[in-house]
């Protein structure tokens, strides 16, 4: 991986692209993310700690991570130790299968020195609409994972898609 020089004095966010396999296979991605999909490699640490290092010399407030699924890299526990060593880290996750397998690990970034937020894809309120882009039963998985990690205290957010026809003022936050 060939590292990117930085011109800049202050750094307020550093956005990180894991890579671009995905447990899910969504034909609205803007990625084309899918199981095994390696165009883009996944991260290691190596990769990162370079990156890391050179954002804390500038003062970076925030670190985030997408991809395809962040929590299919198996070095993320990893690089998110590193990066909670530095500044607050958000990680962007569909909240299925990969984030509900490593919740005990994900457990242990909570005594990091910053704190750790995820924002949960639920592109609809209702499983219909949302299996139907996502999967068959995503929707009570992603509630599933939103559920726990906010019993396990994270900070939890949620994405979502809105329609072309949509009242703004009528959606409850």
């Amino acid at each position: 991986m060939q590292q990117a020089r930085i011109q800049t004095r202050t750094l307020a966010e550093l956005w990180f692209h894991t890579g671009t396999a995905c447990n899910l296979e969504c034909p609205f991605c803007l990625e084309g993310s899918r199981p095994g999909d390696s165009r883009l490699e996944r991260m290691t640490l190596v990769d990162v700690r370079p990156f890391i290092e050179a954002a804390h010399a500038l003062g970076v407030r925030q670190f985030s991570f997408t991809g395809g699924e962040p929590l299919i890299v198996k070095d993320i526990v990893n690089i998110l130790v590193c990066a909670l060593a530095v500044a607050p880290c958000l990680v962007l996750t569909n909240g299925t299968a990969p984030l509900i397998r490593r919740l005990q690990q994900l457990d242990r970034l909570k005594s990091q020195p910053h704190p750790l937020a995820l924002r949960v894809s639920i592109d609809y309120p209702d499983a219909e609409r949302h299996d139907a882009g996502r999967g068959w039963g995503n929707f009570r998985r992603a509630l599933d994972g939103l559920t726990l990690l906010h019993q396990r205290g994270f900070h939890v957010s949620v994405t979502r898609q809105m329609t072309a026809d949509e009242d703004v003022k009528g959606v409850a936050f």
